[in-house]
């Protein structure tokens, strides 16, 4: 699912894309936005399928939103059933711990879940200090550039 080039042009974008080269960095984490909390048994067994059990599956809560993406990352949640998952947010998955290619790999087989679709973000140096609600601004300003964009 390769990024055309032309969207890495895009001047108010601060969006980077993926490659497959790129060094994992944080928690081997996924944190969830506007996923519902019946989806995590779903996602845990595609990761176990995938080999990639050893992430944890963080649910986003109203309060992450004004935390840090890292201190959202290294949330706790010890018994996911009962995390108040947001309602406020968009659908995202962050992606952290992992390389380029094991992102990619999961991006190219999560349509096989058979759960909607959702926006995909990694976690990166330069966003892990933003507050998780900027950075979910700007992961959805950029999706909506790119897809008025691939419609053109």
């Amino acid at each position: 699912m390769g990024v055309p080039g032309e969207l890495t042009e895009l001047e108010d974008s601060k969006f980077a894309p993926l490659t497959t080269e790129e060094p994992s960095f944080g928690p081997p984490a996924l944190l969830l936005l506007g996923f519902k909390a019946e989806e995590t048994a779903k996602i845990q067994l595609f990761l176990k399928e995938m080999g990639g059990e050893f992430l944890k599956v963080i649910h986003c809560t109203e309060d992450m939103i004004t935390c840090s993406l890292w201190e959202a990352m290294h949330s706790e949640q010890p018994n996911l059933e009962d995390v108040k998952v947001a309602q406020s947010v968009p659908r995202v998955c962050f992606l952290s711990g992992l390389s380029g290619e094991e992102m990619m790999m999961f991006i190219d087989a999560y349509p096989e879940i058979g759960l909607e679709p959702a926006v995909f973000a990694a976690l990166v140096p330069n966003s892990a200090d933003k507050m998780l609600g900027e950075v979910i601004e700007e992961i959805m300003g950029d999706h909506e550039m790119m897809s008025a964009k691939q419609s053109e």
